[in-house]
């Protein structure tokens, strides 16, 4: 957390520091330029009290479409030399966040600075996440040359690597690279892979601070938990679901993505998506229908994940809904 200068409510710029709805409709009317320095200055200097807690990326993205901005200041941001000197996330990770969103409604100049950034820039693993949701297999392989340049070939340079790809927050370029025709590129990936999964096998043996217990029923439960209180666990759980389940795990979690409780049915079909289980694309129509907005939001959410061809074809089927999966079907096409 850090403790951001904030204008005055009555300001354009304190209006869109703040995230608000009549934010927008002010830039809109406004001087373009003006609108646009306001918007700059709240991506490149990020306004939030704490950017871990508070989601303003899409509401930033859409603006700057709508007033037709260009991407040159954000480019000059995260390509400073400061870069190299400030190494946290909070400086860089709304803009990369930012751009990811403007890729994914196809601003192709937002894309090609992510993977430039990814290949160059100090927060490269938020700009790589990014990147796993809204580039194709040819753009994402095209980086693992330059990112595992990053990782020395020594021991110490391997155990770093291992740790980037156990922590990695999203892991399909991970997965492609480990397939990757390249040997050099395969065998390094598969091998941090492994001493990853072993990493986490040792963590789970002797743990060092507060866990869910290691059953599919106790993930589901943790998530829950958090879900009572206010705290959207889905996410991390499904990565713990990942991370304990097995084959024999399936109608459990198939179960609770039908009928569970609000934690257990994001978790399951979070889990399920990354997943591709054939049946994960009738379980997330199943919740939009009738689930809580909590499960349709995790839901559609999940659906937007997804990248295989059946996802694509039942994309076009939906994309005349006039649902949130509709609206998430069209910005998939």
């Amino acid at each position: 957390m850090f403790d951001p200068v904030i204008a005055p409510s009555g300001t354009l710029l304190g209006l869109l520091q703040r995230g608000r709805g009549d934010g927008t409709l002010h830039a809109l009317t406004a001087p373009r330029a003006e609108a646009l320095a306001a918007l700059n200055h709240c991506v490149l200097h990020d306004p939030r009290h704490d950017w871990q807690v508070e989601n303003r990326s899409l509401y930033y993205a859409r603006l700057l479409l709508d007033l037709g901005g260009e991407l040159d200041a954000i480019e000059a941001h995260l390509f400073d030399p400061e870069d190299a000197l400030d190494t946290e996330e909070s400086r860089t990770g709304l803009a990369l966040a930012v751009l990811g969103h403007l890729a994914s409604y196809g601003r192709r100049d937002a894309l090609a600075l992510l993977r430039r950034y990814a290949a160059t820039g100090t927060n490269w693993a938020w700009a790589l996440d990014e990147l796993a949701l809204r580039d194709d297999d040819a753009g994402l392989r095209a980086l693992a040359a330059p990112v595992l340049a990053r990782f020395s070939a020594d021991a110490e340079g391997e155990a770093a690597l291992a740790a980037a790809v156990r922590d990695a927050f999203e892991p399909r370029p991970w997965r492609l690279w480990a397939e990757d025709p390249r040997p050099a590129i395969a065998g390094r990936v598969r091998a941090a892979h492994e001493t990853g999964c072993f990493d986490r096998w040792q963590r789970q043996l002797s743990p060092t601070g507060p866990r869910p217990g290691w059953s599919v029923r106790a993930v589901f439960e943790w998530a829950q938990q958090g879900a009572e209180r206010g705290a959207a666990l889905h996410v991390p759980a499904a990565r713990c679901l990942a991370a304990v389940a097995g084959p024999d795990d399936r109608p459990e979690i198939l179960r609770a993505a039908r009928q569970g409780t609000d934690g257990a049915r994001c978790t399951a079909l979070r889990y399920l998506a990354d997943g591709n289980d054939p049946d994960t694309l009738a379980l997330i129509e199943a919740a939009v229908s009738d689930g809580t907005p909590a499960v349709v939001e995790a839901a559609v959410d999940a659906f937007e994940r997804m990248r295989s061809v059946a996802a694509v074809d039942r994309a076009r089927a939906w994309a005349g809904r006039p649902d949130p999966l509709g609206a998430a079907a069209g910005r998939m096409l």
